[in-house]
């Protein structure tokens, strides 16, 4: 993700340095050049959010992504550029910060030639939050699929959709067929027959159901490689979500190649979005983004 990296922590600290900045701001400086742009929104509401760790457990090999083989040797912000035949320009960034007190410092440049331009940020004390660690040893089922299914499956839900329950069955067992709501299977390969979720061989293990103040709506993911690539399920398991905290992964999914979703037997849900592999300098980067969230309670 970056072509240099230098950290020097201040003296008695272990964990590094935290800080909080405006995101607006941040986004404000971050287009200077217009070259930020904006996703298509496909479902829900709400602006992304996230941690981003560079850990995952995907049991498979990655795709590469649109700019895998791109790599550089020359110094400097030019280094931060891709190449006409990459897809043309993209502005470049040198972020720097001295420490506690200090604004943080982006310096931002539109080419290796053209104009440059300087930009500080207020830095403010974090504010503590709540952490939901996934432990993994705890985990109910586990799902490796493609990121644009599950984004085209998320899409077909109903803007007014106000909880979103995640439902899982091991193989040998059906999922349990509901009288209310519509029921549709979720999108598969084009090149492949769209057939009933109750055909033999297209047994339903993974089920997303939108719940509405109007109704609900069902989506099928049936048990085939070609659709969940991965799929660990012990017992049947149900867990029911705020939609509008799902909605929050929007971003990230959409710019992602694959998704891995997990869930412990507490109801924390974990998902994980591979993002297209980077290559700068002669090194591989494998990025990963993590979502968690935090399942209702039974008065929810």
């Amino acid at each position: 993700m970056f072509d240099t990296y230098e950290f020097n922590p201040p003296l008695g600290t272990e964990n590094g340095v935290t800080f909080e900045i405006d995101l607006a701001a941040l986004l404000t400086v971050l287009d200077i050049f217009g070259a930020v742009g904006s996703m298509p929104s496909s479902f829900g509401t709400g602006a992304a959010g996230a941690r981003g760790r560079g850990r995952g457990k995907w049991g498979a090999s990655g795709e590469e992504g649109e700019f895998g083989d791109f790599n550089t040797s020359s110094a400097g912000i030019e280094r931060f550029f891709l190449p006409s035949e990459k897809g043309g320009k993209l502005t470049g960034m040198r972020m720097m910060y001295e420490g506690e007190g200090y604004p943080i410092s982006l310096t931002l440049s539109e080419d290796a030639s053209g104009p440059t331009t300087t930009c500080k940020l207020n830095t403010m004390e974090p504010e503590p939050h709540m952490e939901l660690d996934f432990n993994d040893e705890d985990k109910l089922i586990k799902i490796i699929m493609k990121s644009s299914w599950l984004s085209e499956a998320l899409s077909e839900l109903d803007s007014s959709t106000e909880k979103l329950a995640i439902i899982c069955a091991p193989p040998t067992e059906q999922l349990p067929i509901t009288s209310t709501g519509n029921s549709s299977q979720a999108p598969r390969p084009v090149e492949r027959r769209t057939s009933s979720a109750r055909d033999v061989g297209a047994q339903p293990s993974f089920r997303l159901l939108g719940i509405s103040a109007y109704g609900s709506t069902e989506l099928d993911f049936p048990n085939d490689r070609e659709v969940l690539q991965s799929f660990e399920c012990e017992e049947f398991t149900q867990f029911t979500y705020r939609f509008t905290h799902i909605a929050k992964i929007q971003k990230a999914l959409q710019g992602s190649i694959r998704t891995s979703l997990r869930m412990d037997e507490s109801g924390v849900l974990s998902f994980q979005f591979q993002m297209p592999t980077v290559v700068s300098d002669g090194k591989q980067s494998n990025p990963f983004i993590e979502f968690t969230c935090l399942a209702l309670s039974d008065d929810d």
